[in-house]
């Protein structure tokens, strides 16, 4: 049996064939889907490959057949008028399919599901993020033109939904109501959760007077993550501090940001580090001492629930269902940088970071991989048992 993922993600494809992805994706995630439904295939925009990203990038296919790569199908022009060829591309792989994974937000993801409930083929719809929020606080005229008509196209798609997996307890069940079968589990899961690394970010934890090192991960193709917003917090707060740095790991180009944080007075401090792969992660995040997260869009963000389950001390966003995971007195309205430094300078106090390192690793617990594969992997089996389809083992 096979199934088709399908997402605007840009995947990257090698000369010898295999795709790999720029992070959000991982070798562990393709296990994860396939233990249900045997082959994944997988549907999504194709990024060029050069040569210096190989270090950086998760493989997640060996074989490129096993890709079918869409162009952009998000601009004015296909928005309006479609993509006849990409729609007979992604009916063709649709139709040679037995399951198929629409994530959304995401054109592809629309398009998918379309095809797929018209072709009567088993359909589950992933919500991972709200549409508005992304489109609205994208920065351009045309994006926040198109926000109110994108969420009545998502929430209508999500509406006709049988089989709905949504990431947030919450917000994103609000916003998009399904009306079939649902389930709440969230896109990413904590693979080891052991007291040792509490343990080891007390010990490590620098004093009141030591230079604190924020971090964040973010790809600064995708504006909604606002990286801005960390710069501008880092040189306010370094008015009355300046044992600040921060850094942030990440695919992009970070010209115009070294602009910004130039202008500010706070260059020397502003380290782009580029994109890891997933394995480096959990390394880094254990060498930082605060975790930020500025985004305008979020489902639940996954890095957040990274850093915390390393125990790292977090300031957010009120993005999406963000304060699902963190307590209101750490959390900051989009954009206010001013807050945020606030909270930055609060965050000195070596106590003050103690008690966060034990919330955040406490409620870290509610995404072991074991709890969430469970509630997952029956919703699978049941919709794989509806329509009479024998899975692999669940």
């Amino acid at each position: 049996m096979r199934f088709l993922f399908c997402h605007d993600n840009r995947f990257v494809v090698d000369p010898s064939g295999k795709v790999y992805s720029t992070g959000e994706f991982s070798e562990e995630i393709v296990r994860r889907y396939e233990s249900a439904f045997d082959e994944m295939h997988i549907a999504g925009r194709q990024q060029n490959y050069r040569p210096e990203m190989h270090d950086r990038l998760n493989l997640l296919l060996s074989d490129r057949k096993r890709f079918v790569a869409l162009p952009d199908l998000s601009n004015i022009f296909t928005l309006l008028f479609g993509n006849g060829s990409a729609a007979r591309e992604l009916e063709a792989a649709i139709r040679a399919t037995d399951v198929v994974v629409a994530r959304l937000p995401s054109e592809i993801g629309m398009l998918a599901a379309k095809i797929a409930r018209r072709m009567g083929k088993p359909l589950i719809i992933e919500v991972v993020a709200c549409v508005w929020d992304g489109l609205a606080h994208h920065g351009s005229i045309v994006a926040s033109i198109y926000a109110p008509i994108a969420y009545w196209r998502m929430r209508r798609e999500i509406s006709r939904s049988e089989w709905t997996l949504y990431v947030s307890r919450e917000f994103l069940q609000h916003r998009y109501p399904s009306y079939g079968e649902k389930v709440c589990v969230s896109n990413v899961q904590i693979p080891v959760y052991e007291p040792g690394i509490l343990d080891a970010r007390l010990k490590a934890m620098r004093g009141d007077e030591g230079t604190l090192t924020l971090g964040m991960i973010a790809a600064l193709f995708h504006k909604s993550k606002r990286v801005d917003v960390a710069i501008r917090a880092l040189a306010f707060a370094s008015k009355s501090a300046k044992n600040l740095r921060l850094e942030v790991v990440g695919f992009g180009d970070s010209t115009d940001l070294m602009a910004l944080a130039k202008q500010l007075g706070v260059e020397d401090r502003v380290h782009f580090l580029g994109a890891f792969a997933h394995e480096r992660i959990a390394g880094w995040l254990d060498g930082i001492d605060i975790y930020l997260q500025t985004s305008f869009q979020e489902g639940l963000p996954r890095a957040l629930i990274e850093a915390m389950s390393r125990a790292t001390p977090a300031l957010a966003s009120n993005a999406g269902g963000t304060p699902e995971l963190i307590a209101p007195s750490w959390i900051h309205n989009r954009g206010d940088f001013k807050k945020l430094a606030e909270q930055i300078l609060a965050l000195r106090s070596k106590e003050v970071r103690k008690t966060l390192a034990n919330e955040n690793y406490s409620r870290a617990g509610d995404y072991v991989a074991e709890v969430l594969n469970s509630r997952r992997s029956a919703f699978w089996q049941k919709l794989l048992n509806s329509h009479g389809i024998a899975s692999g083992e669940v």
